[in-house]
């Protein structure tokens, strides 16, 4: 092991819920994004974004194959656009992720879409190239990016 990293060990949203007590409900203009690290093939950032497709979106038909950006950009919007505005800024990659949790019906079903261009005022503002993984295959992809990481 790398002794200048770490293995990820426990759950940290702490950070996380003390933004969010400290802000006491205002609304917020950052973002939380999930992960950054350098690819050491080309030099440049990836950005990844993580999208949970809960369960109570299944009954309609929603699952991590089935949805997208495009479906709820009017909800998230300042999001993708920061997270585009970052990823351009830095000359970067930015993949988002569609996973649903451990334990559901479609735990085994991930998006990978690696993100084109994101336009705020076109019909579907954010393109992607997308690829269908099963969970084993995502891991077997997240570790060789975290290798990449290491330099």
């Amino acid at each position: 092991m790398d002794k200048g990293s770490k293995p990820l060990e426990i759950n940290d949203l702490s950070a996380f819920e003390f933004v969010k007590e400290c802000l006491k409900g205002d609304v917020t203009f950052g973002i939380n994004f999930d992960r950054i690290q350098t690819n050491s093939e080309t030099g440049k950032y990836m950005i990844l974004e993580y999208l949970l497709c809960d369960e109570k979106q299944f009954k309609n038909n929603v699952t991590p194959f089935t949805s997208h950006p495009n479906r709820y950009f009017h909800l998230n919007k300042q999001k993708f656009i920061k997270l585009w505005e970052l990823t351009k800024k830095l000359n970067a990659d930015l993949f988002l992720i569609n996973y649903s949790k451990k334990n559901t019906q479609y735990e085994n079903e991930i998006l990978l879409m690696k993100a084109i261009d994101i336009q705020d005022k076109i019909e579907n503002p954010v393109s992607t190239e997308n690829k269908k993984m099963s969970r084993e295959e995502f891991s077997f992809w997240l570790r060789n990016v975290n290798k990449l990481g290491k330099g």
